[in-house]
């Protein structure tokens, strides 16, 4: 009894290692990605972003004002001159921090999707999928759901103090030395807010987050397994040569395709939701020293929204811009799921191969 209690947890332990493997090359990749499409999208330089996090910001700020494009308006040009501004130590200080934090919530993201979908599915692993056994059906779109709706949701009580700082945030302050580093700036803040007034308005990200993230994932299920399954078979000419090299580039056409749709499920609920979020959120940082009651910033919002209905409508209130965004958001979230694929894959065939 003792050494099968033993194996089970050896077994969860290297599931539970596996799992955050996967989770942390795809957030960090997507990161990087989307960081890098946002640089063709480039707007004026605010003192506050309204984006989660923004790894870039202050490499972006120092930087001279010129609205041609050029190798100094790419990341990597934008890293070099502040580089060659500030130091090395520029990197460790306004770089990393940001982007591991925005790493850390994907790897969370995804970390939890793949631990409660387990579960949900009956299986010990995630990564017990499918790939030598063609004929287990693929999760139900609720199961899936679900299973992001809850990772949706653990993401949004990582994300919460990150939120608090972004609408607080003043490239200025960074700039003329009155916090020497990003993570200087997150530690005095968030000492001086407390941890009641860092999960303030948690329930609309809470709704944010778990909507968008539930079809996020369900979406993304649903074409990658069930629509691929339909489509091979129908094409009987791919199901007698299940190896030929034109299967093998189907499925991860249909991965990019699933996670382009999964992305633009996730922005039609996210964009308008963060929209509403973020007005709470100034609402709240203005009103921070007066330590108002939350029923009042949530009619201080809902006041700030009808405003903003009247003055340019609700269709372009809700969804302003929305094209750009999700321009930006689909090649990253391709990459991103495929980079996500590849390695549940790899891992599948070490548990197979581990069993034999």
């Amino acid at each position: 009894m003792a050494d099968i209690t033993a194996q089970d947890f050896s077994e969860k332990k290297k599931n539970a290692k596996n799992a955050a493997s996967v989770a942390a090359p795809t957030a960090f990749a997507r990161s990087l990605i989307l960081q890098g499409l946002a640089l063709f999208y480039r707007t004026p330089i605010k003192l506050f972003r309204p984006l989660r996090v923004d790894y870039l910001i202050v490499a972006r700020a120092v930087m001279p004002d010129n609205k041609k494009f050029s190798f100094h308006s790419t990341s990597l040009g934008m890293l070099t001159h502040a580089v060659k501004q500030h130091g090395f130590i520029f990197i460790p200080r306004h770089i990393l921090p940001p982007l591991v934090a925005n790493s850390m919530i994907g790897a969370v993201l995804f970390t939890t999707y793949i631990t409660v979908l387990s579960q949900f599915s009956g299986t010990s692993s995630f990564f017990e999928t499918n790939y030598h056994n063609n004929s287990l059906p693929p999760p139900a779109f609720s199961v899936v759901f679900t299973s992001g709706a809850i990772a949706g949701a653990a993401q949004s009580l990582v994300a919460a103090p990150l939120d608090s700082l972004k609408v607080r945030f003043e490239v200025n302050d960074l700039l003329e030395g009155k916090h020497k580093s990003m993570f200087d700036f997150a530690k005095t803040t968030w000492k001086e807010l407390g941890i009641t007034s860092i999960y303030r308005g948690i329930g609309l990200t809470l709704l944010k987050d778990s909507l968008s993230c539930g079809l996020f994932f369900g979406v993304f299920e649903f074409v990658k397994q069930q629509c691929y399954n339909a489509f091979i078979k129908e094409m009987r000419d791919y199901r007698e040569n299940s190896h030929s090299k034109r299967l093998q580039l189907v499925e991860p056409a249909f991965v990019l395709a699933a996670g382009g749709m999964a992305a633009l499920s996730y922005h039609f609920v996210d964009y308008p939701l963060d929209k509403i979020r973020n007005i709470f959120l100034v609402e709240e940082a203005q009103s921070e020293y007066q330590r108002e009651q939350k029923p009042r910033l949530y009619k201080d919002t809902w006041e700030q929204c009808k405003s903003s209905i009247r003055r340019t409508g609700l269709i372009r209130f809700l969804y302003g811009d929305f094209g750009a965004t999700v321009i930006r958001a689909v090649p990253a979230t391709s990459v991103g799921f495929l980079v996500f694929e590849l390695m549940k894959r790899k891992f599948d065939r070490e548990l197979y191969d581990d069993n034999i």
